[in-house]
């Protein structure tokens, strides 16, 4: 009896891999005579649609279920992902009274008009599609994969979008930047430039006002040198941003050349949003004077002075909220891998939360660049 018993089981065993072989070979005939159509006009057969959206969800709901997700009601984030959206995201996904372009649609599947189905999915899970992309769908990954709190601008935008209007969307989505159809003569001429879908003024500051999102650097007033190196390190991915790179990688070596030098004689005005809670602004001018040596953190007013070296940004007048960003990105993932970068990692040593809070709070305060240079002749910092 247990013989018999044994020789079942292997009979089984031996049935299902033979019918394991015959289902490849099967697959592969298939795909070898080429009697199966990949034409995306002729769709997919029911229950395909229904085993790739089956795999497609449970394989989101799983790899997001461990993300934790901040306040996404931040209306700075909302403006900020809005930008990009418009740019972006639109011309395949559409917008509030905004169809999906008639190219997308042919697409196979058709992108989803997201203000009606962003509420489909969870935050966390919004956040892994727009990080990770998708498979057998034509949704691209994030652009700088390290860049979280990009992609959680983008969720913010997301969840916000089923209940926005179109006035509402297009100011969001404008910010400093006139993004009124053109006129017939320039349709005809010049057609629909891509170049209004990728402004600069859409995020950050013009001479009539601030950026649009405490979560973006203040052009205006920085130099030349730097400015043109920064698009040309985003332009060339050695320097990451899902927001950046793609707009970079538009621009002509002439167009940099002209943005800088035009942002560069801007005078602008500082973030109207400077404040950071409980932040100490005597530790943060100690930190930017003289650095925190017990901790390998060099003083940041060696390279960040407002006479200083033209290679560096300058960091007075900035939002609070931006460089605490930036600092939490060079300690905790260091957004590019530059010339400059190896340099920034060695400075910011092993800084804290409260020391990030407090130098980029210190900085915030200084409204120009002026006053800057004279608190910081106050004390003579390491570098100076």
């Amino acid at each position: 009896m247990k013989l018999n018993v044994t020789l079942t089981w292997s009979r089984i065993v031996y049935g299902l891999i033979a019918l394991a072989f015959l289902g490849v070979a099967g697959a592969f005939l298939v795909a070898w005579s080429g009697v199966y159509s990949v034409a995306a006009s002729r769709g997919h057969p029911g229950w395909l649609n229904w085993f790739l959206e089956l795999g497609m969800r449970n394989s989101v709901e799983a790899n997001a279920r461990q993300l934790e997700v901040p306040d996404l009601d931040d209306p700075n984030l909302i403006t900020l992902g809005a930008a990009h959206f418009q740019g972006g995201c639109a011309p395949c996904h559409g917008g509030p009274d905004e169809p999906v372009n008639p190219i997308y649609q042919a697409m196979l599947p058709v992108p989803p008009q997201l203000n009606e189905h962003a509420d489909n999915w969870k935050p966390s899970e919004l956040h892994w599609i727009v990080t990770h992309g998708l498979q057998y769908a034509g949704m691209p990954g994030w652009a700088a994969t390290k860049r979280t709190d990009e992609v959680w601008a983008m969720v913010a935008f997301l969840k916000a979008l089923p209940n926005m209007d179109e006035e509402t969307y297009l100011t969001l989505a404008g910010g400093n930047a006139n993004l009124a159809a053109p006129d017939v003569a320039e349709l005809i001429t010049e057609g629909l430039s891509t170049s209004s879908l990728a402004t600069c003024a859409k995020c950050h500051d013009t001479a009539n006002g601030p950026p649009t999102s405490n979560r973006v650097p203040r052009l205006g007033g920085q130099s030349e040198t730097y400015l043109r190196r920064a698009l040309a390190d985003y332009s060339a991915n050695r320097r990451e941003s899902g927001f950046m790179e793609p707009v970079a990688a538009e621009i002509s070596e002439a167009q940099m050349d002209e943005i800088a030098a035009w942002f560069a004689n801007l005078d602008s005005p500082t973030h109207a949003d400077n404040t950071l809670a409980d932040a100490d602004l005597d530790a943060g001018r100690q930190i930017a004077l003289d650095g925190v040596p017990a901790r390998r953190v060099a003083a940041c007013q060696a390279c960040h002075h407002s006479n200083g070296s033209t290679a560096y940004p300058r960091l007075s007048g900035q939002s609070a909220v931006y460089l605490r960003n930036q600092l939490e990105l060079w300690r905790d993932a260091p957004p590019s891998d530059t010339a400059h970068a190896e340099l920034m990692r060695e400075a910011i040593g092993r800084i804290t939360d409260e020391q990030i809070r407090d130098v980029s709070a210190w900085y915030a305060s200084q409204i120009t660049e002026a006053s800057a240079a004279d608190t910081s002749s106050a004390t003579t910092g390491p570098g100076e």
